[in-house]
């Protein structure tokens, strides 16, 4: 994956957490930039973009709030 690729991603991934979540775009930038997703797309972005936009931000909202990991 290219660093465009993954830049776009994170452009989707924050228009999610603006629509579905209520956050500023400031906020939803902040929080990918602080997520384990963020890390993960620096070491395996094919792992993490095979995942739906809905389904990582779900995971990004999620730790942000505190609620665990679902097993």
């Amino acid at each position: 994956m290219s660093k465009l690729d993954v830049e776009k991603f994170k452009l989707l991934l924050m228009e999610e957490l603006v629509m579905e979540y209520n956050m500023t775009e400031l906020e939803a930038q902040r929080i990918i930039a602080k997520s384990t997703i963020n890390k993960m797309l620096k070491k395996s972005p094919e792992f993490i973009m095979h995942y739906s936009i809905e389904d990582n931000a779900k995971e990004i909202y999620d730790e942000y709030m505190g609620i665990p990991l679902e097993m």
